[in-house]
């Protein structure tokens, strides 16, 4: 069975110095795909992610409140589309929004109406131990092969939140400067090989919907 391995960067937009360590994360590192903040300060700088044409580019969806989960949904959505050019390749959300009420039947629909893949949906298996404000503070490259090893499945996600950390960042966000740990350990060349030593094949969103929706 090939095994295929989708890397994404959630939180692009929440600062410039993040898109910067996105960004690097993808020209120098394993990060595939990327997923956006639509509302954040630096959102607009995904318009210029076009010049990188191997690196998807999802919704990172927020919503941390009851209501209308369906009517932010597609404001979102458009906002999104205003910015990128075009529909999401996939969907995940930020934080807890997933929890909210109406959030995940919100998605559902979408998803099945717009053939787009929506993390944790089982459309990929959902690799959840390099979570940074998971890992207990070892970002390393030993726990991040840990985590590739569970890439046990045909398709799988792992998440990541690489970035350069600023004092804007340190204002805004208690993930600071462990972004810059985790930025070290996804483009570091050791990482490369083991991937390629493990038999997964990199891929993105866009290519992931190719090959199964």
């Amino acid at each position: 069975m090939n095994k295929y391995l989708i890397v994404n960067a959630d939180d692009f937009g929440y600062s410039y110095s993040v898109n910067k360590g996105i960004i690097e994360a993808h020209t120098n590192g394993i990060v595939t795909s990327t997923s956006v903040l639509v509302d954040s300060i630096a959102a607009q700088e995904a318009k210029d992610l076009v010049k990188f044409p191997n690196l998807s580019i999802g919704l990172h969806l927020e919503i941390s409140t009851e209501g209308n989960v369906k009517q932010e949904l597609g404001r979102q959505l458009r906002k999104f589309n205003s910015i990128v050019g075009r529909e999401p390749d996939h969907i995940d959300t930020h934080k807890r929004s997933i929890d909210v009420q109406g959030v995940k039947e919100a998605l559902e629909s979408y998803a099945k109406n717009h053939k787009t893949p929506v993390r944790n949906f089982g459309h990929a298996k959902f690799i959840e131990d390099f979570f940074g404000f998971r890992s207990e503070g070892d970002l390393s490259v030993g726990r991040l092969k840990k985590a590739i090893d569970q890439a046990t499945d045909e398709y799988n996600e792992l998440m990541c939140h690489v970035g350069y950390s600023d004092d804007y960042l340190r204002e805004h966000s208690s993930y600071n400067d462990p972004r810059e740990e985790e930025l070290k350990s996804i483009c570091s060349s050791e990482i490369k090989s083991y991937i390629k030593q493990s038999g997964l094949t990199l891929v993105n969103w866009k290519e992931f919907k190719e090959m199964i929706i």
